[in-house]
């Protein structure tokens, strides 16, 4: 993804989606509005508990600066289908699945990128083919797949946030982490 000089991608995305972190770091005080929208979801708003960073994003959500946007259930399937491909679905939260998921749903739709610090979300929009651009970590420059299952009898989790296996009340593992190049 190419940068403009400040540090923020480049004017050729017409959106970018917001996870909580950019939410919490409030990046859409500094971004220019005429130039790009705003998204995020509506779990990543539900996610903003504190008192001044919640008066701050519904004073936000007020004045237009961000829209609030479920993905369809389509993008979302291919975001868990894709999640558990590389191992990363039981690292993701139902949040950053809704993020990949709407930021996959608008990038068909013209382009985009995401702010994050989250890395198994980082690491999945890398396999998307997703822009993305941390805001208080230096991110992800490759992308990883995992092995993740039971190490007992071998079940592969299908859903975000699975930590046991239904199966065999094991604790669900990721193994083998091997770097994917290109």
């Amino acid at each position: 993804m190419s940068s403009s000089r400040d540090g923020f991608p480049s004017p050729r995305f017409k959106t970018a989606v917001l996870d909580t972190s950019a939410l919490l770091a409030k990046i859409y005080r500094l971004l220019p509005r005429h130039e790009i929208e705003l998204y995020t979801t509506p779990r990543a708003v539900e996610e903003v508990k504190d008192r001044e960073n919640k008066e701050a994003l519904e004073e936000a959500l007020d004045l237009g600066l961000i829209t609030v946007k479920s993905p369809g259930k389509e993008f979302v399937g291919k975001v868990l289908k894709h999640a558990t491909s590389i191992g990363e679905v039981s690292k993701l939260s139902k949040t950053d699945v809704e993020v990949a998921a709407l930021a996959l749903e608008l990038k068909e739709a013209g382009g985009t990128f995401v702010f994050t610090d989250d890395y198994s979300l980082q690491n999945l929009l890398l396999h998307l083919r997703i822009g993305f651009k941390p805001l208080r970590t230096y991110g992800i420059s490759e992308e990883r797949a995992y092995l993740e299952k039971c190490p007992v009898c071998g079940y592969v989790p299908g859903e975000p946030g699975e930590k046991t296996c239904p199966l065999c009340g094991s604790e669900i593992k990721r193994v083998r982490p091997f770097s994917v190049k290109q």
